[in-house]
C-alpha cells in the first residue's frame, strides 16, 4: 500500500503543470482592472483615538489590574472584620494553635514595655 502511494507522489512531484496561456490573460486583466479601480479610490485613511486613561486606572494598572485590586480588597476588608468582630470560633481555633487559653494577643507592645530594663 506505501509502496503504491510512494509512486504516486513521485510521479505527480516529476510533472510540472503550467497554467495556460488563456489562464494567465485573465488573471492579468483582472489585476489591471482591480489597480484601475483602486486608483479611483483615495485610500481611507485611519486616524487612531487617544484614549485618555485616568489616574485609577493607571494606579489599578501598575497593581496588576483591577482584579488584583479587588482581590486585595476583599482580603483587607475580610482582616478588619475577623480583627475587630472576632468570632468565638476564631478563639477555639487560637487555643488548640497555642495549647492555653489566649484571651488577647498583644501585636504592638506599649512604650512602657518597650522602656522596662528586664
Amino acid at each position: 500500500m506505501m509502496d503504491n502511494l510512494d509512486d504516486l507522489f513521485a510521479s505527480a512531484q516529476a510533472v510540472r503543470m503550467q497554467p495556460s496561456d488563456g489562464l494567465m490573460a485573465r488573471v492579468l486583466a483582472d489585476a489591471v482592472a482591480e489597480q484601475a479601480v483602486s486608483r479611483q479610490v483615495r485610500p481611507v485613511v485611519a486616524v487612531a483615538q487617544v484614549r485618555r486613561v485616568g489616574w485609577l486606572a493607571s494606579l489599578a494598572a501598575l497593581f496588576g489590574g483591577a482584579g488584583s485590586l479587588v482581590g486585595v480588597g476583599s482580603a483587607a476588608v475580610a482582616g478588619l472584620f475577623l480583627g475587630f468582630v472576632q468570632p468565638d470560633g476564631l478563639g477555639s481555633v487560637a487555643d488548640l494553635w497555642a495549647q492555653a487559653s489566649v484571651d488577647q494577643v498583644e501585636m504592638i507592645p506599649q512604650l512602657d514595655a518597650l522602656l522596662a530594663e528586664e
